[in-house]
């Protein structure tokens, strides 16, 4: 009895291994040049060359994405899709009911993920128009770039860069999916996964 249930147990778990990635597609070399063309690739790229100068410094919240989410380069903080940080894409177990007492709460069960210091760049991004952020200093640094109406566009995190692909098309922007490119020294691309939601 105890052989099946841990079989069962084995299968079971490689079954949800399996079905978690089968959502990655690797995209083929010779599809890359079309699918990142259809993010605007160059424009993303000029983003990436420029050296930005002078930032504000904050502590902001840091809210970890929900299991819709693959694992994501450099633990990227979900509530940061949007430029101020107050995206309400959370992880199902660090929610809060409506109507939840918070008062007299542990600081860590109201915000599980804890603080960061990100830091607001003065300038804008080129071509893109948008805000940027960098979250973190080093090697590990996330630098996270918005385009003009607040939705993030993508992030570099070592030489991962993640794209956020966009419907625009309805009243309030819906993300539909992600692309991983790991980049070369140069910010050109050398393979591309796409991730659908």
């Amino acid at each position: 009895m105890k052989r099946l249930f841990l079989l069962f147990s084995i299968l079971l778990f490689v079954f949800t291994l399996s079905a978690s990635e089968r959502e990655f597609v690797s995209v083929p070399k010779n599809k890359t040049a079309k699918v990142l063309k259809s993010v605007a690739y160059a424009t993303i790229r000029s983003t990436l060359l420029v050296s930005y100068g002078e930032g504000e410094e904050k502590e902001s919240v840091y809210t970890s994405c929900s299991e819709n989410f693959p694992s994501m380069p450099g633990d990227f903080p979900c509530n940061y899709l949007d430029y101020e940080g107050t995206t309400l894409e959370v992880a199902p177990s660090s929610a809060t009911n409506d109507g939840e007492a918070t008062e007299g709460s542990d600081p860590e069960d109201i915000n599980p993920g804890g603080k960061v210091t990100i830091k607001r760049i003065k300038q804008k991004s080129p071509n893109l128009n948008g805000k940027v952020v960098f979250l973190g200093e080093g090697e590990d640094q996330l630098k996270l770039f918005y385009g003009p109406k607040g939705q993030i566009s993508h992030y570099l995190y070592r030489q991962t860069l993640v794209i956020f692909k966009w419907d625009l098309s309805l009243t309030e922007p819906s993300l539909v999916g992600l692309l991983f490119v790991n980049v070369n020294k140069d910010y050109f691309p050398e393979d591309v996964k796409e991730f659908s939601f």
